[in-house]
């Protein structure tokens, strides 16, 4: 047998690969349980998921949630050791706060939970400190003009008028400077001061504060990235009692042109049929109807001329017509001369005469000419094909019934009325009818209020 040598760093080299490997063979620190196992010892805890490690079968390990985690409406203020979820977690209505270091396959439903409320909480600091920042450049001062600015003076003017919680610049300014005195006194505290005397500060101008947040100044109004139906400003009431108000204003024009929109997206989705019947069918597209119902009957003609016309209605040609005039004229003249041969022959007393004969001759001549015209006149008849003058004709009798009730013909024909509605018209008739109210997804109507002696439709929308 070969002899084997080892160097020595060959040997540490071993070492720690078997090293290695013992530690991959060690226990797995992780344990796997469902939803439902997990719910079943929430009460036994006291719903402190933290507990769970001082369980025995959980000591010292990472929890893994096979499947979904549904912990909806329970008393759970922390995912403690679970560190993975292999599916969906359902945290709505429970005080968990942060989901940081948890691994979650699936998708998160939070709302009502504590981590949604400081969500929450932390937008609507920073709309407060948008809201302050325009305060201070005044952006929205009347006198700046700003578009934007002056519909926001106009919602402020209407919940003024409403008497909706509104602050005064005095107000506003007093809000500020007990902001600005309560974060002195904060940083007195963190020094070290907790007198008695000064707590009790703290919590006057912290409650005064509360009070003078719950009401607004038009810098409180937060602006909408998107106009209502296009041309209205929207602004969102984010805080305070009034928390979820939405309001939209604009100028006149604007507010026409918004409820136009509305009205065109309303009738899209409900249909014509939303209105009272004698209101839309007051705006049948009559034009368009009778576009359709020309091309119709212009092709319907041409392809069925029989089921139009009868022998009557056909007519000479401007030809035909003179030649028939020549065609008469001559026979009368034939006739004319007719009777005056004959007559000639008459008084002619020797019948044997050779003029009698001569007159005789003519005689024939004349009423063979007479025949021939009268053949031909006898042979003009009109043509069976008919003119462009008497389609056009036609076309125009078939649309007088048309016009005598479009709806009666459109339902003869199988159309849906509601196809041939210039819904244009109907739109501006429902403006014209119900006002900009239509808009007002709150109680149906609006405000008028002036600013720079301009009038600015003011509603509130939620």
């Amino acid at each position: 047998m070969e002899k084997i040598t080892l160097k020595k760093q060959d040997i540490t080299k071993l070492i720690q690969i078997l090293r290695e490997q013992d530690e991959v063979e060690e226990p797995n620190d992780e344990i796997y349980i469902d939803s439902e196992e997990l719910n079943r010892l929430l009460p036994a805890i006291d719903y402190n998921l933290n507990a769970l490690s001082k369980l025995r079968k959980f000591k010292d390990k990472k929890i893994v949630i096979n499947g979904d985690l549904k912990l909806r409406g329970k008393q759970v203020k922390s995912l403690g050791p679970i560190i993975r979820i292999n599916g969906n977690l359902d945290m709505v209505d429970t005080g968990i706060a942060s989901i940081e270091g948890v691994q979650i396959a699936g998708r998160v439903q939070d709302w009502g939970s504590e981590m949604a409320k400081i969500r929450e909480r932390k937008r609507v600091a920073g709309l407060m400190s948008e809201a302050q920042s325009r305060r201070e450049d005044d952006d929205w001062s009347i006198e700046k003009g700003d578009p934007e600015g002056l519909a926001a003076h106009a919602v402020i003017k209407v919940m003024e008028y409403n008497n909706e919680s509104v602050k005064t610049e005095e107000e506003t300014e007093e809000l500020r400077a007990l902001k600005e005195r309560l974060g002195n006194l904060y940083y007195d505290q963190e020094q070290g001061n907790e007198s008695d005397e000064l707590s009790e500060q703290i919590s006057e101008i912290e409650g005064r504060i509360e009070e003078l947040e719950e009401k607004y100044d038009v810098y409180d109004l937060v602006p909408s990235r998107y106009k209502y139906y296009g041309n209205l400003y929207r602004f969102d009431l984010e805080w305070g009692d009034f928390k979820g108000q939405e309001y939209a204003a604009g100028k006149e024009e604007d507010a026409e042109a918004a409820a136009l929109e509305y009205a065109e997206q309303w009738i899209d989705e409900n249909g014509v049929r939303g209105f009272n019947e004698n209101f839309w069918m007051d705006h049948l597209d009559e034009e368009g109807i009778l576009d359709y119902f020309r091309d119709f009957y212009e092709d319907d003609i041409r392809n069925n001329i029989e089921a139009y016309f009868d022998d009557d209605d056909f007519e000479l040609t401007t030809e035909q017509e003179a030649r028939k005039e020549q065609l008469e004229s001559y026979i009368e003249e034939m006739e004319d001369l007719l009777s005056e041969t004959e007559e000639e022959q008459r008084n002619l007393e020797d019948s044997d005469s050779e003029e009698y004969y001569d007159l005789d001759e003519k005689i024939k001549e004349i009423e063979s000419n007479i025949e021939t015209a009268q053949e031909e006149l006898d042979g003009i008849e009109p043509d069976k094909e008919p003119t462009e003058d008497m389609i056009e004709r036609k076309v125009d009798d078939m649309l007088d019934d048309v016009k005598y009730d479009y709806a009666a013909k459109l339902d003869e024909f199988g159309l849906d009325i509601e196809d041939w509605v210039d819904k244009s018209s109907l739109a501006q008739a429902y403006v014209d009818s119900d006002g900009y109210g239509i808009m007002s997804g709150y109680d149906g109507s609006y405000e008028t209020e002036y600013i720079n002696e301009v009038a600015y439709i003011v509603m509130r929308i939620n």
